[in-house]
């Protein structure tokens, strides 16, 4: 479901004010969309750009092969681990109330039942879950892609009892590994520090607050959400829209390319409506090298020419997202494809900015 999609990008950007920061103009990320969809055999593309002339959403592309329908510039998105930024930011606001500390062991905060026999579950911290140093093993692999979608909805119930008895890829804090049950984990503990179920708090802290009207956590298949993706193991012509991935605080989130800048500009703008859980998101980072660290939450780059860069991609059979902020000018940039292809998503997002 949600593959590590963030990929070294080698982004390059002179960094301007941001009375003076562009993007490219829009007949320029027309072709630029075209030659990428082209390249992979990808039906349709939405991509937002904004800068200080303002922001721009541009569709490409069909919405289904089968009708031709045109894509809907406020369409829903299937973003996946884009998703797991939400996630953060409520349980950041759990922090800044003093309810939860990143010194906290995670089998301090939750029910004994959901730690025991979860390998590191018993020593990891919050901090670890959200640094992905947490060494705890990944319940996405590729059989578990096999099944997923034969039952409504990743419960923690399911995927952390996937990998229950499974050893650890490292010891806490000792290495890094991407790994989606962090982020069941984090869930948890926002419920049991709490008493609220975690779709509520997503509504209560994050949609709610925002106005976030084209956004929504484990929706079934309705509403705004009309793209069809294509593409799946094995099966690269095969439409996926029936596929049931966008369950659970790793990947729940359905939203709009609008909504989505809407919410990355709450969080990291420095007058945004969110900027203290954006801060303390950005207060610490775990260093992958060339630039790259692991923040609290999302990923953050920083290029020696001036770009720095808070991000998040991510990556399901048929889709393929990647949203950036540039920290320095606010610009903002958000790819989602209608394939399952993180690589030209980063690729696209490269030529936008150079």
């Amino acid at each position: 479901m949600i593959r590590l999609p963030l990929l070294a990008l080698g982004l390059f950007l002179i960094v301007l004010s941001p009375a003076e920061a562009r993007l490219p103009d829009t007949p320029t990320v027309e072709a630029a969309i075209d030659s990428i969809l082209e390249e992979g055999d990808i039906a349709g593309a939405v991509v937002l750009v904004q800068d200080a002339e303002g922001r721009r959403i541009i569709t490409r592309g069909v919405a289904n092969r089968q009708t031709g329908a045109p894509i809907p510039e406020d369409a829903q998105l299937r973003v996946a681990s884009i998703g797991k930024v939400h996630t953060a930011a409520v349980i950041h606001s759990l922090i800044a109330e003093g309810l939860i500390s990143l010194d906290d062991r995670l089998a301090d905060l939750v029910a004994p039942h959901w730690v025991d026999g979860i390998a590191n579950a018993q020593t990891a911290t919050v901090r670890q879950l959200f640094t992905h140093t947490s060494g705890i093993a990944d319940y996405y692999d590729d059989v578990w892609f096999q099944t997923v979608n034969t039952v409504q909805g990743n419960t923690p119930q399911r995927t952390l009892g996937y990998i229950h008895g499974r050893p650890a890829e490292f010891p806490p804090g000792e290495g890094y590994g991407y790994s989606n049950s962090n982020y069941q984990y984090l869930a948890l503990i926002a419920e049991a520090v709490t008493g609220e179920r975690f779709d509520a708090l997503m509504q209560a802290r994050i949609i709610g607050p925002l106005n976030l009207q084209a956004t929504s956590y484990n929706q079934a298949l309705e509403g705004g959400d009309v793209i069809h993706g294509y593409g799946a193991p094995d099966e690269p012509e095969r439409d996926v829209y029936t596929l049931i991935e966008n369950h659970g605080p790793d990947g729940g989130v359905f939203t709009s390319a609008s909504d989505l800048a809407d919410t990355l500009t709450a969080l990291f703008s420095p007058d945004g409506e969110l900027s203290e859980l954006g801060r303390l998101m950005l207060s610490e980072d775990i260093d992958r090298g060339d630039g790259r660290s692991r923040v609290l939450g999302p990923m953050r780059i920083r290029d020696p020419r001036g770009l720095d860069v808070v991000m998040h991609g991510g990556s399901i059979a048929g889709y393929a997202s990647m949203a950036l902020y540039e920290l320095n000018t606010g610009m903002i940039i958000i790819v989602h494809l209608s394939a399952d292809r993180p690589d030209l998503a980063g690729q696209l997002v490269r030529r936008l900015l150079q």
